[in-house]
């Protein structure tokens, strides 16, 4: 039997990608792929407005490519799309979407006649007998929806389902990431979502407001990689060049940022080409997306429990771009790799172009969508359900009637039951509808208690996520002052989020080794990775007086790091300190 294709679309802000492939089989195939450029902007946050023009290139892109598929899974991301992890009872697996309808208003405190929902299942909780499912469940507005049946209609093409992105990549990646941690980051124009997988498990999901369309439009207003006229172009140049350069400075820039010019005449100015400019242009529009993927990683880092996160992968529009993947490496500190296989699938043999991680998405939607339905999309299905019932099949009259008759005879022998247990549920009921009705006024209370709840978390997670060492730089020079030798003279310090850089000035190298030892006593510094970077001997040749200059690199400890406090014991067990105190 033929396996049943479906067209896979996600549309971003410039390209819109499209594949064909099988639709909800158990072996993958990807018969076509191909990309349209949008022309003027269709979307915006996920909200889809198909000017006449755009369903025209679409329809002309289909021709051209022989595409006669007429089921169509469209893949979306969207900020306006609400996400919670829930815990439910372990029910059957045709129920959950009936649990997930009865306490929706407990998981989104919004007026749930406006949006839709959907669930994924990430995992089970607890020993056999006292189980529970751990879902994520998205709600998305339905008048988001309403734009992707419209440009289905518009194309003649039936919406098979409508899913969202991060499901669609786990659907690809879950077999690859059967064991240990990973992380996935799909980096599109405007916007990457990163999410981790843990043992074929989606266990988080975070958006970064940062993409790489300025990467893009950095290179099609230069002229240093040829005449770039549309963003197609663009994003080949950064596939094919090294337009991502990590950091690599002259031996000159370096001796003029680490050493004191005592003594020496003043470094050559370093001459900067229009190509350097190029490129300091495009890191300097790269680095805010680098900087937003890896707060998110460090946030779920100091989350996550148990072992530690074994690689990242990357996909979407910006995942090929030479360089990319040793630029988010250096950051992090971390294995990065381009995701280019993946188990269970043969991309490599699918896909003829070797750039095609801005596809990863679409091939993913059409194996397990979560299925955004349209209300009238949903109550239509279900009356041409009830009406094929009752126009095919066998006629099964007589054996209705024999049923019924049966029944009849049933009834009768039933009502001869004494009626008092029904009357006893009767009053029960309505001393519970009663209390129950006494109970409304905390409605509201509630309610407004689950939104500042939410608030607050997000609230916890956001300070989390921006906590760094440089709060705590006032410890950090009390330290100094406490601590350094005095003889010590500090020429320059300079701090970041990470680690802290100084030099200094002493007399001898014994004075550099000292200073080098105390600062390895700090609490706010990680003691094995305080090392000395340069150190220079100078002589004055009029007074014949001896000077060293050195640098000194310092790692800070981890945000909320506490030393340990000392014991008696420890204080009192012949350590060289007790020996030197005698």
């Amino acid at each position: 039997m033929a396996s049943k294709k479906a067209i896979t679309i996600e549309i971003g802000y410039t390209l819109t990608k499209v594949c064909e492939v099988d639709y909800k089989a158990k072996t993958h195939r990807i018969y076509k792929s191909f990309t349209v450029a949008n022309g003027a902007e269709v979307i915006n946050d996920g909200t889809l407005n198909a000017a006449p023009e755009y369903v025209a290139n679409l329809q002309r892109a289909f021709a051209v490519n022989h595409v006669k598929t007429k089921q169509v899974v469209f893949t979306i991301t969207s900020s306006r799309i609400a996400s919670r992890e829930v815990m439910i009872p372990f029910v059957k697996e045709n129920r959950i979407m009936d649990v997930v309808n009865a306490n929706a208003s407990d998981y989104f405190p919004v007026d749930l006649s406006q949006y839709q929902l959907a669930y994924t299942i990430l995992g089970t909780v607890g020993e056999k007998g006292s189980q529970q499912y751990k879902l994520l469940v998205m709600a998305v507005p339905s008048a988001l929806l309403t734009g992707y049946y419209e440009l289905a209609k518009a194309l003649k093409l039936e919406v098979a389902a409508i899913d969202y992105a991060s499901n669609s990549i786990f659907q690809v990646v879950k077999e690859e990431c059967a064991k240990g941690k990973h992380i996935v980051v799909k980096i599109d124009e405007r916007s990457s979502l990163v999410m981790a997988v843990e043992d074929s498990v989606m266990t988080f999901t975070r958006n970064v407001s940062y993409g790489v369309e300025e990467v893009i439009q950095t290179v099609m207003n230069t002229l240093c990689w040829g005449e770039v006229t549309s963003v197609e172009q663009a994003i080949r140049v950064l596939q094919r060049n090294e337009c991502i350069t990590l950091e690599d400075k002259s031996k000159e820039e370096q001796a003029a940022e680490e050493e004191p010019h005592v003594g020496r005449p003043d470094p050559k100015p370093v001459v900067r080409t229009a190509k350097t400019k190029a490129l300091e242009d495009v890191m300097d529009a790269i680095i805010p997306l680098i900087n937003g993927i890896s707060r998110v990683i460090d946030y779920y880092a100091s989350r996550a429990s148990g072992e530690a996160i074994e690689r990242i992968l990357i996909t979407g529009v910006g995942a090929d771009f030479k360089g990319m993947g040793e630029l988010l490496s250096q950051e992090v500190n971390m294995p990065v790799t381009v995701l280019k296989e993946a188990a269970g699938w043969n991309l490599i043999r699918n896909f003829k172009n070797e750039c095609f991680s801005e596809y990863i998405a679409c091939v993913g939607a059409a194996v397990a969508p979560l299925g955004f339905k349209q209300e009238s999309e949903k109550r239509g299905k279900d009356k041409a359900k009830k009406e094929g019932g009752s126009e095919k099949g066998t006629n099964w009259a007589p054996l209705a009637y024999s049923v019924f008759g049966i029944g009849l005879v049933a009834a009768a022998a039933l009502a001869a039951v004494p009626l008092y247990g029904y009357a006893k549920l009767t009053k029960a009921n309505m001393e519970l509808k009663s209390q129950a009705g006494s109970l409304e006024d905390i409605i509201p209370i509630y309610n407004e208690y689950v939104a500042v709840k939410a608030q607050r978390a997000m609230t916890d997670a956001m300070y989390v996520a921006t906590e760094s060492r440089n709060e705590e730089l006032e410890e950090f020079l009390g330290e100094l002052e406490d601590k350094l030798p005095s003889n010590v003279n500090v020429i320059s310090m300079s701090s970041n989020a990470y680690e802290v850089v100084i030099n200094m000035r002493v007399l001898t190298k014994d004075d550099a080794g000292e200073a080098v030892e105390q600062m390895r006593t700090f609490h706010s510094l990680v003691p094995d990775q305080v090392t000395v970077t340069s150190l220079v001997e100078e002589e004055n040749q009029e007074s014949g007086e001896h000077a060293v200059n050195f640098t000194v690199t310092a790692p800070y400890q981890a945000v909320g790091y506490e030393p340990e406090e000392e014991t008696e014991e420890t204080e009192g067990d012949g350590t060289n300190a007790d020996v030197a105190a005698e």
